[in-house]
């Protein structure tokens, strides 16, 4: 192991084995000096995964349109005529603008009686791509083709045009300024917490000197690219905006996007959609809790052993009687926003250019009649996003109420509990939260699986992709290699740098995503199949008492390897688990000088080991593996399979010193070993699915195996020269 005599090294990228993973410098020190001994581990990599911060409300608008124009903005910007147009960048939109503005003019210039909810619906979706200033993070356009129609050329040729297209378009859902600065605090926390630190500066020298290596992954929405530039701004310690942050060190490429996104996943849309008619059978009924059997009550929320489950439907009582409560505190609300609408008319207030409400003091606030609201809306917007909250939770033909719908109403009044505290509606939301917390708490946990056995195979094919690539950065800092290194130092120049540790390397991935992959990872770290799972019975507890993973939720899996241990030795490399549930303090109904004053606004939990003690990197990878073989689906969008297995590329770093170039090359020899052993195991995953595609898979991974083992060869026979 390298020796640490320079202060500004990196002394405390080494934890002592007998201490707390969270362990600080005086924990160490203090052991010393009582004279226990005790040896030291390095930091190899930390790989977190964490849910975006606090939002505002996501709203859609829906219409069908025949138009020639619309079919004529589809045909010319999608590529496969069947299949689903998404449109977020800034001049397509800006372009679908012009072409919604030119149906409202000729709509405008006919007989507006007999189109007038399509020239309502123009109109308000007019107003909402021109409410903010288009920059592709706060809409998206989605264009569903419903129809085709076939007609044959001059040439004979058949062409296929769609006919009839769905337009949604999606706002809301941008992060808000509270979930800004609660991404930055928790980036600052996370810095000392999981990175070592002494007065040489810790992760940050590191960092400085090319000895870190940072990668930044999300998803394609804009809340989650913002937290993640805003978590990097407080890792960092960066200053400024978090958008030039954003656009240099915040990746959304390809496989990224459908690595933390779930969407274009068909076969798991379609199990989802069965656990939601599922939760909307069981959790209409109206029955009494205490009058409950044990096994009527699993039928509703699952086994005894999800305690917050259970805990969440003895809160609720009666689960009908709780959504009528819930539809009618809504009724409640919307009465008294009608009210003061009706009230505090006036033609006197000064307009926000563009229509998109009344100027408040601040710009990104709105008013109307001195009512200020967050982020832009007016009085009369708010208004209308609960009464369709309100007709989309229950019918009242059927005498049915929409459980989908109850993770929305939670969040709608959350959020107004948090940014809207001046409507004077405090009695209300508070008593419309509580209803709805609980609630929530009983259905979204489920909608990833009501048993054991749904929550574990759903959790295991939309996280396919994500386990393949966290099992792939364990292996590569395993095996210290540096193909995924972007920059590194030229040794070179060594002599001439102030750093002993040249070498040392810490890799960081940090990946960003929604509430959905969180609970499917948790769900396949819970739930094992035949691997026993890597979580301690006291972490198991941990999340069990969980009832809701909230903004900024973490998942952390760090790496450890003990120096001192033999290269084949399993336990060189040790792996912990910690988890937090994010900002989990409830919207309590403030003013805005205590809300500004308020610190606990932009707290998260502790982050707590939820995994055995002396888990292996070995033990890691197996247990992903066999999640990975379970979890592997077709792709329905392109014909192959989504799990794309990463083969290790292997270098070995040469020395300048004779101990140091023998040594490599014992390194070399055991990384090519390990190298082997990692496509051996790969081959037989894909030996368990050989029809149709699996054919073409299985022999392009053999192909792989075969073009390894000749670079193996290569290799070792080098390293025998070299140590001739």
């Amino acid at each position: 192991a390298t020796s640490f005599t320079d202060p500004a090294t990196m002394n405390g990228s080494k934890f002592s084995s007998e201490s707390s993973s969270l362990a600080d410098a005086e924990d160490l020190s203090l052991a010393s000096k009582e004279g226990t001994p005790t040896h030291q581990e390095e930091l190899r990599c930390v790989i977190t995964i964490i849910r975006h911060g606090d939002r505002t409300p996501k709203q859609k608008l829906k219409g069908e349109r025949e138009a020639q124009r619309y079919l004529d903005y589809f045909h010319n910007h999608t590529k496969k005529i069947k299949k689903d147009l998404k449109v977020k960048a800034k001049k397509e939109m800006v372009e679908f603008l012009e072409t919604v503005k030119a149906d409202i003019h000729d709509m405008e210039a006919g007989d507006t009686r007999k189109k007038k909810e399509r020239l309502y619906k123009a109109r308000h979706m007019r107003d909402i791509l021109m409410r903010w200033k288009i920059s592709g993070l706060n809409r998206k356009l989605q264009m569903k083709p419903r129809s085709w129609t076939e007609s044959t050329t001059d040439d004979g040729d058949t062409v296929t045009r769609c006919s009839k297209l769905q337009l949604i378009v999606k706002w809301g859902g941008d992060l808000t300024k509270l979930g800004e600065r609660q991404a930055i605090r928790l980036g600052n926390r996370l810095r000392d917490e999981l990175y070592p630190s002494n007065e040489g500066g810790g992760i940050l020298r590191l960092h400085s000197t090319f000895r870190h290596d940072l990668k930044i992954k999300t998803s394609d929405e804009g809340r989650v690219m913002k937290t993640a530039a805003a978590f990097a701004k407080g890792m960092l310690e960066l200053e400024g905006d978090v958008r030039p942050i954003l656009v240099s060190l915040v990746h959304k490429e390809k496989d990224s996007r459908h690595m933390l996104d779930p969407s274009g996943n068909k076969e798991v849309k379609k199990d989802l959609d069965r656990c939601k008619e599922q939760i909307n059978v069981n959790m209409q009924k109206d029955v009494e809790y205490s009058e409950m059997t044990r096994e009527e009550r699993e039928q509703l929320v699952g086994p005894e052993r999800l305690t917050s489950l259970h805990r969440a439907l003895k809160e609720i009582g009666n689960p009908r009687r709780t959504l009528k409560a819930i539809h009618g505190t809504i009724g409640n609300l919307v009465e008294q926003l009608d009210e003061m609408l009706g009230e505090l008319l006036s033609g006197d207030e000064e307009v926000i250019e563009g229509g998109a409400g009344l100027k408040g003091d601040k710009e990104e606030d709105a008013a109307l009649s001195g009512i200020k609201l967050y982020k832009g809306e007016t009085l009369l917007e708010l208004t209308e996003r609960w009464k369709l909250l309100q007709a989309r939770l229950y019918d009242e033909e059927t005498d049915v109420f929409d459980l989908s719908r109850v993770p929305d109403v939670h969040d709608n009044v959350r959020f107004d509990m948090l940014h809207n505290p001046h409507l004077g509606l405090a009695e209300t939301l508070q008593r419309l939260y509580d209803l709805a917390k609980s609630m929530a708490d009983c259905v979204v946990p489920q909608e990833y699986g009501i048993t054991i056995e749904e929550k574990r195979d759903i959790g295991a094919k939309m996280c396919n992709t994500l386990l393949d690539k966290i099992n792939y950065d364990l292996t590569i800092a395993r095996t210290d290699n540096q193909v995924d290194m972007r920059y590194l130092i030229n040794m070179d120049y060594s002599a001439d740098l102030p750093i002993n540790s040249m070498g040392r390397r810490v890799r960081s991935r940090l990946y960003f995503t929604s509430e959905s992959h969180l609970h499917s990872l948790l769900n396949v770290l819970r739930f094992p199949s035949i691997v026993p799972s890597p979580l301690s019975w006291q972490g198991q507890q941990i999340l069990q008492d969980a009832s809701e993973l909230c903004y900024l939720t973490q998942v952390v899996i760090r790496l450890f390897e003990d120096t001192q241990k033999p290269n084949d030795d399993p336990k060189r490399f040790r792996v912990e688990i910690l988890f937090s549930p994010g900002a989990t303090a409830a919207p309590t109904h403030m003013n805005h000088l205590q809300r500004e004053k308020d610190e606990k606004r932009f707290d998260t939990e502790k982050l707590q080991k939820i995994s055995i003690d002396g888990l292996t990197c070995a033990q890691v990878e197996e247990y992903f593996e066999e999640a990975i073989k379970e979890g592997r689906t077709e792709d329905d969008d392109d014909g192959e399979t989504t799990h794309t297995s990463k083969t290790v590329k292997i270098k070995t770093v040469k020395n300048k010193s004779e101990s140091g170039q023998e040594g490599g090359s014992r390194d070399g020899i055991a990384t090519v070993e390990k190298a082997a052993k990692r496509l051996e195991k790969i081959a037989e995953l894909e030996h368990s699915n050989l029809d149709g595609a699996g054919w073409r898979r299985r022999t392009a991974l053999l192909a792989g195996v075969v073009l390894a083992g000749a670079g193996c060869l290569f290799l070792l026979s080098r390293t025998a020269r070299g140590r001739r």
